[in-house]
């Protein structure tokens, strides 16, 4: 049942993988939000992540009615929609709607795997989707500034990335497999029609088996949760605020950076030119930590008073950088503070799941993890929006003219402003008739 056939190194490397695609699009969107919608790069990071978190709020009330390859299926889908959208998407509004098919896509995934991890080695699984999620930042972003470098526009840039929905479902069915909880929870759905002695017996000895598979296997038994009420499960997920509080710390404090403080700096902040080097490369370092923590922290992070330690340490990187744009006094040197912005973030992810999957009972992993990705999304919404707000008062303050954001901060510097001293440059390399 638990995957004994599958030697656990090649469920590490298919983890990773998952990982590394169901965010590498996610990490595609956010890092070409400029040519989405250059007025407000938050807005861009607020649709990426409300309607994921519409997928994690719901999930643990539904999830268990529909299996993984079915959601497999729909995720794929949701990417290629994604691609095509963004693409040909005449308008930013239709192109947001394009951001927002990823947005669910990279929910759904990412409640689903961190779920599915329960029915494998957990701690070893949960390893490998964190660093492949980590990777998928450095990957995307050094995907766009390929793309950059050799003058292609964003269109080109999305249609190659067609590979990524075929590549996940042949990680997911030629490498994984489908979960053995996909045929259990067929076989429960079917049992509950029968005598209901008969529905004990077979359950004893699916819980036999299960233990004699292998000991490191999390039951993850669908009797215990799926016997939850919605009361029940609404207060389970509530007692998760010793991982999800930190969690929501970082997550709010770090994608304010990146959406809002970043996408308002560069060496002068009136060049745009600067300005969107600084955002890419900013990011880019800020993931290669994200990759590190998330693929090392594992072996540091014993206890939540680690995680709570990150939590307010990403505050005050939050502040340092809002002193950075409002008065800048850095360079190219801010770099380095970028990536530990980065470390604290994939150090704090990993650390909470991990220890989520560790000191809760085995037959509550599945949800309890499922349930724990509100946080970080919910944090995302939070910071997109103080992202919105920080870009436009700071392109107020430090009279940034060539692009008037979606959120002014009452000022008016843009009112009488002549549109004409900024040109768009675009790309050398597009499709015929398309100008990006």
């Amino acid at each position: 049942m638990c995957s004994k056939r599958a030697k656990p190194y090649r469920n590490f490397v298919v983890f990773w993988i998952l990982g590394l695609l169901n965010n590498f699009l996610w990490v595609v969107m956010n890092a070409g939000a400029g040519s989405i919608n250059e007025a407000g790069i938050a807005l861009v990071y607020l649709v990426n992540v409300v309607p994921s978190l519409t997928m994690k709020l719901t999930g643990p009330y539904w999830f268990h009615y529909v299996s993984y390859r079915c959601r497999m299926h729909v995720m794929a889908f949701l990417m290629v929609c994604c691609l095509c959208i963004v693409a040909w998407g005449r308008g930013n509004h239709i192109k947001l709607l394009g951001v927002a098919c990823c947005s669910v896509a990279a929910g759904m995934g990412e409640a689903s795997i961190l779920a599915m991890t329960s029915f494998y080695d957990a701690q070893s699984c949960l390893a490998a989707w964190s660093s492949g999620t980590g990777f998928a930042g450095i990957a995307g972003y050094l995907w766009s500034l390929t793309f950059d470098a050799i003058d292609t526009c964003f269109q080109v840039q999305l249609m190659v990335a067609l590979w990524i929905p075929a590549a996940w479902l042949l990680t997911f069915y030629g490498l994984l497999g489908i979960p053995w909880i996909d045929k259990e929870r067929v076989t429960l759905d079917q049992l509950e029609e029968s005598e209901a002695e008969e529905l004990s017996h077979v359950e004893s000895e699916t819980s036999v088996n299960m233990s004699e598979t292998s000991s490191s296997c999390h039951s993850a038994s669908e009797v215990a949760t799926g016997r939850l009420t919605s009361k029940e499960r609404f207060f389970f997920i509530l007692s998760l605020w010793p991982y999800t509080v930190p969690l929501l710390f970082v997550y709010v404090s770090e994608y304010a950076i990146q959406s809002g403080l970043w996408a308002a700096m560069g060496f002068p902040v009136t060049d745009p030119i600067s300005r969107r080097n600084w955002y890419k490369w900013s990011n880019f370092t800020y993931q290669v930590g994200v990759f590190i923590s998330r693929t090392f922290f594992i072996l540091i992070c014993r206890s939540r008073k680690v995680l709570w330690t990150g939590g307010l340490l990403q505050i005050f990187m939050g502040v340092f950088f809002t002193f950075a744009a409002v008065q800048p006094f850095g360079g190219w040197w801010l770099l380095a503070p970028s990536l530990f912005v980065g470390f604290l973030g994939g150090g704090v992810y990993v650390g909470a799941f991990s220890l989520i999957a560790k000191e809760q009972k085995a037959e509550f992993v599945e949800l309890a993890l499922c349930s724990a990705s509100v946080a970080d999304t919910i944090g995302m919404i939070f910071a997109n929006v103080l992202g919105l707000m920080a870009q436009g008062c700071i392109f107020g303050m430090m009279k940034v003219l060539d692009t008037k954001p979606n959120f002014t901060c009452g000022y008016d510097i843009w009112d009488n402003y002549n549109g004409t001293v900024h040109v768009p440059v675009y790309a050398t390399h597009c499709f015929p008739g398309v100008e990006g």
